[in-house]
């Protein structure tokens, strides 16, 4: 919670029932006093939002306290004749801790310039429109700013009365606010209240009023005129929020002036809306760009600045920490200066001079860039410096460059941000082709930067001369150069983030030493495509479109005849709540790419399994489901080709998509989809689950599904699936396809439409292993089932290649919304290392990285345990490596009938090992040994290895596993 500077804010206390406390009028006490004593002695709680008040110095006295002020006169606005005279005195923002206007502003000495502004933490953050042009520009630094009506709160180390929070997010910005004060007004009899914090909006809607009246004109009654901008949405955005909320007749009954002056007296809209006509919300806003870490308002920089807003009062709230200063006496004026005081423009920053490197790391990092992997060499130095002297980036020095790819890759598919790795010239450039190759497969956000010889050498060095750009651009990236210039290099740079971060592909530039070394031609500055994917993403579907959705789903659900089945891939991974919904209306079975395991609750009944796994459909109840399925809704998934096609690759099954942009759309455009919804995954569900509440019985409303099918059945096509390609045939002339089922698929349809999954009870282990193991060796199956069972909400669980991919799909239960990372379409040995590392970097000591590998892939990259144990010894990190020991690369030989040379012979002492790199672990080889061996492995912090020796004769078939998930439905 924020507080006053280099001070812990809140008390950790006990909190009460709001109601267990007498109100102001009951106790015939309206004292902020009485409020403050009941916070600190016991918490105040309204089941969604918690009150605490600032912590006392060490002599047991209350701090600093803010005052509330106001400037202007928000009359100006409304009636449209503004006292130019005062308008032009400049205010010293350096004294405000929050502050915003209720009525138009602009940097002093633009006197043609209006529209929004915000200040805290001693800045003014100004976004104008200047009048009769479109043009806008931001003004993110500078102390001065001019206004016609503002409010502020000081001085800007000022302590609040209150501090605010909740993490229970749904409700609409105006009502999280009208709920807030109410129970303050309650409590203490305020009238008013001035607020500034960080929020998290799940939805948010922002409108700037533009232009001011110059015809006495209401601007309320003329929005289309004063509201140029057309409303801009974003989700899952991290806001400061700063404003007033205040009861207008309350205070005019108390006496209380000056509140007139920063609110409109009875808005609505953007501006402000409330329970009743007499409470008045305003609030402004500032959304922060992608590279922004600060968790309070205080430590937002300017840079972190993006744009400035009104706030629609329909935003939806997420979570907000919002400092609060209670208001009971008459607002005082705040000081203004002379006109010439202070300089009539807004200084301008010092433009920094930087070389070419500072200027690729600087821009990184404004494109959200955390930590960049690599291997150091001759052609990287200028860069590696660069990269070690920014505050903002940690460089990771891994132990061979083919590693750095795979946990950038692993980095971008966990985070969704850019990943970075960059090489030397020769074979490191070379070694990063693996990772970047698994990247691009997976359609991970990266950027791979090389280093070249110096330009005069080109061509004819004798050492390290590589043409890096040919080697990955016949390896499948969409764009791979060399940079020849220092003047190319910022716009080439531009150009590969840009597509990286909209493609979510796989980019590389290769930059010679010299070109790396020399002075940058345009001096450090915002970069301009930090934030290119928040372009692509639509403000919202159109409700046509939601309500078609929603009108398909409820007549197969009406008519009792749909078999609609849900495949979930990563970029759904945050509405893991929202699809079991929709799964539980529909009756749908869902099944989850590996990447996405986890993102559903696996011991729901309706949760059949990962599919895809060594390209493989799954389970052999899932196998039925996917088989005889009549509609897929396929949502955040990057390949639907086991679920759509047949076995020769040709679509047989209509599907409905989800994305979160448009550009994946482009992506997948391979199948045609009835309908493609576009959007927030986690809102645009909410919506559809809506629609399809609010809809009535749709039995007779035309499908699209159906008439799919019988323009499929026209075509001739057979709609089952052949066992392969040689026995698909088209037949001349129309011919109904192939509807009837076998019996055991009704069955296992009509077991999960009819319903029996909400009376079953959760299952973790959903899938018996039949097979055994010999004695001496602990079961792969009962390793999965007890590191799954200690797994926290933050822990990662990273899945290498080989029988253990299998093992661990099938036998770990994810069931608090955990994250898997997996090599899953290039299927990369000694992926596992590399992205647990990656994971451990991200979660810090907040989570666990929970490796799962054999002895095949862990003697490929366990060279990085090097890197972990440099790295641990900054921060506290929690790393598990459960490397399943059968000597053999399982996969192989037990995938491929004859293959031979499959052989390991004896693994050397993992744990051994594990202690040579600063770590520790346990040899365990029974069952019996498991959980002893696995409550150490979680109690331990850096490395630990848990090294389990397996059956070299146990394959990981999908044969061999029971799906007990129908006997679980039915016993109820």
């Amino acid at each position: 919670m924020s507080g006053s500077k280099g001070s812990k804010c809140c008390h950790d206390v006990q909190i009460p029932r709001l109601g267990s406390l007498g109100s102001a009028a009951e106790r015939g006490d309206d004292s902020f006093a009485e409020l403050r004593r009941l916070c600190k002695d016991g918490g105040i709680d309204c089941d969604t939002i918690h009150y605490s008040v600032p912590r006392t110095n060490q002599l047991g006295e209350q701090q600093r306290s803010g005052k509330v002020t106001f400037f202007g006169d928000v009359q100006w606005v409304i009636q449209g004749t503004p006292d130019h005279d005062k308008v032009q005195q400049v205010i010293d923002a350096s004294s405000v801790r929050y502050g915003f206007e209720a009525g138009t502003t602009a940097p002093p000495g633009d006197d043609n310039a209006h529209g929004e502004m915000v200040a805290f933490n001693s800045q003014a953050y100004v976004k104008s429109t200047r009048t009769g042009s479109s043009e806008f520009y931001k003004t993110v630094y500078g102390p001065y700013l001019r206004c016609e009506a503002a409010g502020f709160i000081g001085p800007a180390d000022a302590v609040p009365d209150l501090v605010a929070s909740t993490t229970l997010g749904g409700m609409t910005w105006t009502s999280a606010v009208n709920d807030m004060f109410e129970n303050v007004q309650t409590r203490c009899g305020a009238v008013g209240a001035a607020f500034g914090g960080m929020v998290h909006f799940e939805r948010l809607q922002g409108v700037a009023i533009a232009l001011p009246t110059t015809a006495h004109e209401n601007i309320f009654e003329a929005k289309e005129k004063y509201y140029p901008f057309a409303p801009h949405v974003e989700h899952n955005v991290h806001c400061v929020v700063v404003g007033f909320v205040a009861d207008m007749r309350a205070a005019e009954k108390k006496g209380v002036t000056g509140l007139d002056k920063v609110l409109y007296k009875g808005a609505s809209g953007s501006a402000g809306g409330g329970a009743d006509s007499s409470l008045t919300l305003h609030t402004h806003l500032v959304t922060l760009r992608r590279s922004c870490r600060a968790q309070t308002a205080q430590a937002v920089q300017p840079q972190d600045v993006k744009e400035v807003y009104h706030l629609d009062s329909s935003s939806i709230v997420a979570s907000f920490n919002l400092e609060m200063w209670l208001i009971d006496q008459p607002l005082q004026e705040h000081p203004t200066l002379p006109s010439d005081s202070m300089p009539r423009s807004m200084p301008s920053p010092t433009p920094a001079k930087c070389n070419c490197s500072e200027w690729v790391v600087n821009a990184l990092v404004d494109a959200g860039v955390t930590h960049i992997f690599g291997g150091h060499g001759g052609a990287l130095v200028p860069l590696v410096n660069a990269v070690c002297k920014h505050p903002k980036v940690t460089w990771i020095c891994n132990r061979n460059e083919a590693n750095s790819s795979l946990m950038a890759a692993a980095h971008a598919k966990l985070t969704g941000n850019l990943g970075v790795c960059i090489a030397t010239s020769g074979p490191g450039a070379a070694n990063l082709t693996t990772g970047l190759l698994d990247g691009l497969q997976d359609q991970c956000p990266m950027i791979a930067i090389t280093g070249l010889k110096p330009r005069a050498g080109i061509g004819y060095s004798e050492f390290q001369d590589l043409q890096q750009s040919r080697l990955f651009a016949g390896g499948g990236l969409p764009m791979s150069l060399d940079v020849h210039s220092p003047d190319a290099l910022i716009p080439l740079l531009r150009d590969a983030v840009a597509k990286a971060l909209t493609l979510r592909t796989c980019v590389h530039l290769a930059v010679p030493v010299d070109v790396q070394a020399a002075d940058s031609p345009v001096p450090l500055k915002p970069f301009c495509a930090a934030d290119a994917r928040d372009e692509l993403t639509l403000a919202d579907s159109h409700s046509y479109l939601i309500r078609n959705v929603a009108s398909e789903l409820s007549a197969a659900v009406d008519r009792g005849s749909g078999r609609v089945v849900i495949a979930v891939g990563h970029r759904a991974v945050d509405a893991g709540e929202e699809i079991l919904q929709l799964a539980e209306r529909l009756s749908a079975p869902v099944l989850t790419r590996l990447d996405a395991k986890g993102c559903v609750d696996e011991s729901h009944p309706l949760a059949f399994g990962v599919i895809g796994v060594h390209g493989k459909s799954g389970l052999e109840k899932a196998t039925r489901i996917i088989e005889t399925a009549q509609l897929v809704i396929s949502i955040g998934n990057h390949d639907d080709t086991l679920l759509l096609c047949n076995r020769a690759g040709l679509q047989i099954r209509p599907v409905i998509k989800f994305e979160p942009d448009a550009m994946c759309l482009r992506i997948n455009a391979r199948y045609r989809a009835l309908y493609d919804v576009v959007g927030d995954v986690k809102y645009m569900i909410k919506r559809l689950l809506e629609a399809m509440k609010a809809s009535q019985s749709l039995a007779e409303s035309p499908s699209l599904a159906e008439s799919w099918a019988r323009e499929l059945a026209y075509s001739g096509m057979d709609m089952t699936s052949p066992p392969d390609a040689a026995t698909l045939h088209l037949v001349s002339g129309a011919k109904q396809a192939k509807l009837e089922i076998p019996e055991e698929h009704k069955k296992l349809w009509d077991c999960v439409r009819d319903g029996n999954f909400r009376k079953a009870s959760k299952q973790c282990n959903r899938f018996r292993c039949l097979s055994k193991v010999a004695s001496g060796f602990a079961h792969p199956a009962t390793v999965m089932e007890e590191m799954s069972s200690r797994m926290g909400g933050q822990d990662v669980l990273c899945v290498d290649v080989g029988d253990v991919t299998l093992w661990a799909s099938l036998s770990a239960c994810l069931t608090k919304g955990q994250r898997t990372l997996s090599s899953e379409r290039l299927g990369t040995m000694g992926y596992g290392i590399c992205a647990g590392i990656a994971a451990c970097l991200e979660r810090g000591a907040s989570g666990r990285a929970c490796v799962v590998l054999g002895d095949g892939g862990a003697q490929m990259t366990i060279n990085e345990l090097g890197t972990a144990r440099y790295i641990f010894q900054q921060a506290e990190h929690k790393l598990l490596l459960v490397i399943l020991d059968n000597a053999t690369l399982g996969r192989v030989a037990f995938g491929f009938e004859g293959a031979l040379g499959c052989d390991l012979g004896p693994s050397p002492d993992f744990v051994m090992l594990a202690r040579a790199y600063g770590g520790d672990g346990i040899q365990v080889s029974s069952c019996d040994e498991l959980p002893g061996a696995m409550d150490t492995a979680f109690k331990s912090t850096g490395i630990f290895v848990l090294h389990v020796v397996t059956d070299p004769e146990l394959k990981a078939d999908m044969a061999t596993f029971q799906d007990t998930s129908i006997n679980m439905m039915n016993s109820g």
